[in-house]
């Protein structure tokens, strides 16, 4: 298979040539990271010999796409609430519980009535890239899927420095332009993928479960749906010995919504109300939910199991995310095993992996524009 050129997540079209070239070697540049892994950090971590950069490494013929999907809802809200209601109440009140890739904001009437839903998965690496390079096209974006009101002012410190959690993307209420939780980052997610495609035999047993694996490993958060499960995944193709990656455009993204038990006002399909309205059909990366007016009715009236919508956590619960793995040249992989955890070697500072590359590619955007 041939390199690859990584393009913006979701294939969206804002950059020009020379934006694009950096862009790709931004993410290049992570994924190097990542298959190095940081052995002067932690014992039992690095270099990640299973883990490949797809612009760098040529696939084998046999390589194969793998989608991995998990439910948008914060597992660690669902663990920690007494309620349905609670837990739904609790995300809607901060984006910063909502911490698997899926952020959303609630538009609602005067009355309290949900109007519409907007979800996102961007992540805020992107968003800063793009900032750093064309500032007008975020002013512009901004305007197009938040409010016509925004000004540069509202997005952009004094000195030019873009904010990301402005006035305008910080809160559950209104519309949401991209990823704010700590967590929900590019970064993050090549991390995790590269961690996790390291094999662990403990006492000789080779580690396959999805819990076991992510705490021998550290590459992510236990609680959550999303990390064991992408861990488990991507380390299943690690013990068939393939060298991994992620697809081309890296990114997180909506695999789609499930309203098998939704029931509208006039029987209408609900399904048609979720619309991509950045990103392609296959990779979405950000979406709506509202009812076309001339219906008559709006979100608040349609019911999941018989309860109306009043949250836009009772939505998340039948989303599902994705990420897209590639695996190839099976049975070639000949990196041993690894026979302990990962730990952090002795008198080395605290500090998190996927928070340390986060602000490597920031530091990496900032040299880029005093490049431009």
């Amino acid at each position: 298979m041939t390199l690859v050129r990584f393009d913006p997540p979701g294939f969206v079209d804002d950059l020009d040539d020379q934006g694009r070239n950096a862009w790709h070697e931004f993410i290049s540049f992570n994924m190097d990271r990542a298959r190095e892994g940081r052995p002067a950090q932690f014992e039992f971590d690095g270099p990640r010999e299973q883990f490949v950069n797809g612009a760098a490494t040529e696939l084998a013929a046999d390589a194969v796409e793998a989608d991995i999907d998990w439910t948008g809802f914060p597992r660690n809200l669902e663990i920690s609430s007494i309620s349905d209601v609670q837990r739904w109440r609790r995300a809607d009140a901060s984006r910063d519980v909502q911490d698997e890739y899926c952020e959303w904001a609630v538009e609602r009437e005067p009355s309290g009535k949900i109007t519409s839903i907007t979800f996102t998965c961007e992540g805020p690496e992107y968003w800063n890239f793009l900032a750093s390079t064309v500032p007008h096209k975020v002013v512009d974006l901004y305007r197009q899927h938040v409010s016509e009101n925004v000004k540069h002012s509202d997005i952009f410190t004094p000195d030019g420095v873009y904010n990301p959690r402005n006035r305008w993307n910080n809160s559950t209420e209104g519309s949401a332009m991209h990823l704010i939780q700590v967590n929900n980052t590019l970064g993050a997610e090549i991390e995790l993928a590269g961690g996790a495609s390291v094999r662990r035999v403990i006492d000789g047993r080779e580690l396959t479960g999805e819990q076991e694996l992510i705490l021998c490993g550290g590459y992510g958060d236990p609680q959550r749906h999303s990390d064991p499960h992408i861990g488990a995944a991507t380390n299943a193709f690690s013990r068939r010995r393939a060298f991994l990656t992620l697809a081309n455009p890296v990114g997180i993204y909506f695999a789609g919504l499930n309203t098998q038990s939704w029931q509208t006002p006039d029987g209408t399909n609900p399904a048609g109300f979720w619309n991509i309205v950045r990103g392609t059909e296959a990779k979405p990366v950000r979406v709506t939910l509202r009812v076309p007016a001339e219906l008559g009715y709006t979100v608040g009236d349609i019911t999941i199991s018989g309860r109306k919508i009043e949250f836009g956590g009772q939505v998340a619960d039948h989303i599902k995310m994705k990420l897209t793995a590639v695996a190839s040249g099976f049975g070639t992989a000949n990196a041993a095993p690894m026979t302990a955890c990962r730990k952090r070697r002795p008198q080395q500072p605290s500090f998190d992996a996927a928070v340390e590359a986060f602000s490597t590619g920031m530091a990496r955007i900032g040299a880029f524009q005093r490049h431009r």
